[in-house]
């Protein structure tokens, strides 16, 4: 077995194959762009513009910050949006206390918890990023490639090591596999890629969204049985055409997923779509080849035989109460527990982060946890210790134990910070969640409620029983915010994706539609119709 290598450390100037009538490269303007300046290049001018001021920047190079992780806002002219890379979502006390003092030194005491595990800051100016770049390098972080045409975070289940869900423990493959991605060979890729490296049965990281998916499998090697992963490729949920991934027929071993995905990206680096930016994801490669063609391409840039796909190990039906980790739960170290605290919409404050760094070191192992729903848990608390734990303010604010419509919401940044968004997700999302957890006040369902501002699907809306996605409609002459409304996604062995049901419904409408869809689901017995036609907007 070989590990796949770049044949240039700018592969755009190398092979492409869409070209003009005159025989030459055909490319987007985002190509263009890279062709001109190597985006890993500008951490030298970012140096440099930070003495010089904003105004010094070139406007064509805004997109250029986000190889460094550094995302350009117009809603918040001459600021930055910051984004981490925290690999399976596992950060120490030390660390998180760092990002908090980012926050409050430089971000305004504000930030947002994602759903690929990691954090986001705002209010970045070019005079604060060296420090800013320092202080993440001295604690073992790091903001490179976080955005634009490059992997994003690579994803794990958020206790591995800790739960009996689990198959393989997936520390140490999300962390090598993002390292071994870093850097030249992989800076120029077609389009953004997602990977998910996911050994526990719950599929808690969604492996079908992704354009790798490893979930938990048992293959053949000879005569024997061994652990691994199957793989699914393709998935996608941006835009008016979202793709859910295909199976790939394959089988890897812990061993060999790094390299695997390395062979991946090459091939999706070097065959890629780079003339149209709108079909330039992996799914459009996989389409245009097919699976079969995909699959020789990628075993042979491999350089070694891949088996076909194991058994799978995945719960065909999880349990949504395990599933999202919220709670508080048994670990498989006898007399330890982990506790799973919800953020409500994944909106955080510096205070609320130097608090939970302190509750980590106080009750656990200096260790805290991101889940993909925006949530956080703190991992090996003593039994004997929850109860203090659980009498923290803290938990107040992010509490183990919410209704269950708070505890199933996810949402997107919002119109605040994200030019793409057509309303406030976070803020409109939120008091909906308030109404109706007035009238679903259950603790022990999950109400599945995902919301994005954008058909760029950043809050996963049509992954989900209901989901959200943001507009906007006239009313009486005024344009007001309003949903278009998705049900029935779901994922796993029947996945699909939701369906549009309503459109430009107002938020009143919405509160009311979902009010009636959530309470026929879970309380129908409970919640006479004369109560649903009552509730509030």
């Amino acid at each position: 077995m070989r590990l796949p290598s770049a044949s240039s450390s700018h592969p755009a100037r190398g092979r492409t194959p869409h070209r003009n009538g005159n025989g030459k490269p055909k490319l987007n303007k985002v190509e263009q762009l890279k062709l001109r300046k190597s985006p890993l290049g500008l951490i030298h001018d970012i140096y440099r513009w930070a003495d010089e001021g904003f105004d010094a920047i070139p406007p064509e190079y805004y997109d250029l910050f986000k190889w460094h992780g550094f995302f350009y806002r117009k809603q918040t002219p001459g600021f930055f949006m910051l984004r981490m890379r925290i690999s399976n979502g596992i950060v120490n006390s030390t660390q998180l206390r760092a990002i908090a003092e980012l926050s409050r030194d430089y971000g305004r005491g504000v930030g947002d918890l994602t759903t690929r595990q990691n954090i986001q800051l705002r209010w970045i100016t070019i005079e604060d990023m060296p420090a800013i770049i320092e202080k993440l390098q001295a604690v073992g972080l790091g903001s490179e490639q976080t955005g634009m045409d490059n992997f994003r975070n690579v994803t794990g289940c958020p206790l591995t090591g800790l739960t009996r869900h689990e198959m393989i423990d997936t520390r140490q493959l999300t962390a090598a596999t993002a390292l071994s991605l870093l850097g030249p060979e992989f800076e120029n890729i077609p389009r953004k890629f997602n990977i998910s490296i996911n050994g526990c049965r719950l599929d808690c990281t969604h492996a079908q969204s992704n354009d790798i998916g490893l979930t938990p499998a048992i293959g053949r090697m000879g005569n024997r049985e061994v652990p691994g992963f199957n793989v699914v490729v393709g998935g996608h949920m941006g835009s008016r055409n979202p793709h859910l991934a295909l199976p790939l027929d394959l089988f890897v071993r812990p061993s060999q997923v790094t390299a695997f995905c390395r062979a991946v990206l090459t091939v999706f680096r070097d065959s890629g779509n780079r003339a149209v930016r709108g079909k330039a994801r992996l799914w459009y490669l996989i389409d245009k080849w097919g699976l079969d063609r995909f699959r020789d391409e990628v075993t042979k840039v491999y350089g070694d035989k891949v088996p076909s796909a194991g058994a799978c190990q995945l719960y065909a039906e999880p349990d949504p109460l395990e599933q999202d980790h919220v709670g508080v739960h048994p670990q498989i170290q006898e007399g330890l527990s982990y506790v799973g605290m919800v953020v409500p919409t994944g909106r955080i404050t510096a205070e609320q982060l130097f608090a939970l760094a302190g509750l980590a070191d106080e009750y656990g192992s200096r260790e805290i946890r991101l889940t993909n729903d925006q949530n956080v848990i703190i991992p090996n608390v003593p039994d004997r210790r929850l109860d203090e734990l659980l009498a923290e303010p803290l938990l107040d604010e992010w509490s183990p134990s919410p209704s269950g419509v708070v505890r199933g919401l996810v949402t997107c940044t919002g119109i605040d910070h994200c030019h793409f968004a057509l309303n406030d997700t976070k803020g409109i999302s939120l008091a909906i969640a308030r109404k109706l957890e007035e009238r679903l006040p259950d603790r022990d369902r999950v109400v599945r409620l995902n919301v994005s501002g954008c058909v760029h699907a950043c809050g996963r809306h049509r992954l989900t029983e209901i989901g959200l996605e943001a507009t906007r409609l006239r009313q009486d002459g005024s344009v007001i915010d309003g949903f278009n409304i998705f049900e029935g996604g779901c994922l796993g062995e029947d996945a699909r994706l939701g369906d549009e049901t309503h459109r430009k419904a107002t938020i009143e409408e919405t509160t009311e539609l979902l009010a009636d869809a959530f309470a026929k689901r879970y309380q129908s017995d409970a919640v006479p119709d004369a109560v649903l036609n009552t509730i509030p907007a």
